[in-house]
């Protein structure tokens, strides 16, 4: 049984990965080493991109609510998340802050940091 809950576990995880790196690292600004993923590229829709970038946050923030993460740690990915999202509702501003914040990256460090323990 354990065997098998951590091949689910293992799954959840290479998902998340996925998902986190599509979110916020799947492009390369030529030329550079900056990283931006469909985040930072739906933060340029006005009047919602960043809402519905955040509805995927989410996604990450309830897979590790089922992981049973201790309240501190969901505590700082829904910091991360709001903070994200808030800041990349501001034009321009927030647009660049997408591309360095990376809060579904962050969230997954998190994530994975409370599975090793």
């Amino acid at each position: 049984m354990k065997d098998d809950e951590n091949e689910i576990l293992e799954e959840k995880l290479i998902r998340l990965r996925q998902l986190s790196k599509n979110l916020d690292e799947s492009f390369t600004i030529p030329g550079t080493k900056i990283k931006f993923g469909i985040d930072a590229l739906l933060g340029l829709v006005p009047g919602g991109g960043d809402l519905v970038s955040s509805v995927f946050s989410l996604y990450i923030l309830r897979a590790a609510i089922k992981m049973k993460l201790p309240k501190s740690a969901v505590l700082a990915m829904i910091t991360n998340i709001l903070l994200d999202t808030t800041i990349g509702i501001i034009p321009i501003i927030g647009d660049i802050f997408d591309i360095f914040w990376k809060s579904n990256k962050r969230n997954l460090k998190i994530i994975e940091k409370h599975l090793e323990k």
